[in-house]
């Protein structure tokens, strides 16, 4: 299977065969599909559901919980990215992320974000937040292309602040409450791309009538919907 980042070099290796705006929405959908909802096979014992992660990720519950939603404070969002800064081989080292970082509410969050290996830099490893740790989830497979070398497509972790997702969740749900038939979101992206100089916070909106795509800068502010 393709991986994120060799699908993203080849989105970027046709960058002046396509428009910006046509490119950007077709590496947004590539690097954050919507997680879709699976029904986990039953039988007499069992009557577990699922749901199913871009990142192979799938949280299971054979009974139903109170969670909190993962927007609901920022602070501990922040607490959430300083113990991603304090895990074993990362402590203490600079940080860099590609592509984008993934926040859904669900049974309690998950976050994931693709992290270079600080101590072999030609490494990336998937990382995701969820049932309250971190954890190294599989490695990201590399493919080199001499146009867009991997220092290329990275950015520093500690330029954004995980707390920004909540400030962009309640903006964006604040703008949208009164349209008919709006559905909550339980998703918010940061993507960053320097080929077309996009760094971005953004969310998908579902109403009954149409879908709208919410984007903010890096702190947050907000930018536009459309």
């Amino acid at each position: 299977m393709t991986s994120r980042y060799s699908t993203f070099v080849i989105l970027l290796g046709v960058i002046f065969m396509t428009s910006c705006k046509e490119l950007r929405k077709s590496i947004d959908e590539t690097l954050h599909p919507v997680a879709q909802r699976k029904t986990a096979p039953t039988d007499s014992n069992s009557a577990s559901s699922s749901i199913t992660f871009s990142s192979s990720s799938v949280f299971s519950s054979s009974s139903e919980q109170n969670f909190n939603s993962i927007f609901e404070s920022g602070a501990m969002l922040d607490s959430i990215q300083q113990a991603l800064y304090n895990m074993p081989g990362l402590k203490g080292k600079k940080l860099f992320f590609l592509a984008g970082l993934y926040f859904y509410d669900y049974r309690g969050g998950m976050i994931s974000v693709d992290l270079q290996d600080p101590n072999n830099p030609e490494n990336v490893d998937t990382y995701t937040y969820s049932n309250g740790e971190w954890e190294i989830q599989k490695p990201v497979k590399i493919i080199s292309n001499p146009h867009f070398p991997l220092k290329m497509l990275l950015m520093p972790l500690d330029e954004i602040k995980f707390s920004t997702a909540k400030k962009v969740y309640d903006i964006a749900w604040e703008k949208t409450k009164a349209i008919e038939g709006v559905e909550r979101t339980q998703h918010v992206y940061f993507s960053q791309i320097k080929a077309v100089h996009v760094k971005e916070w953004y969310v998908m909106i579902r109403t009954a009538r149409r879908d709208y795509r919410i984007t903010f800068d890096v702190d947050g502010n907000f930018r536009g919907m459309r």
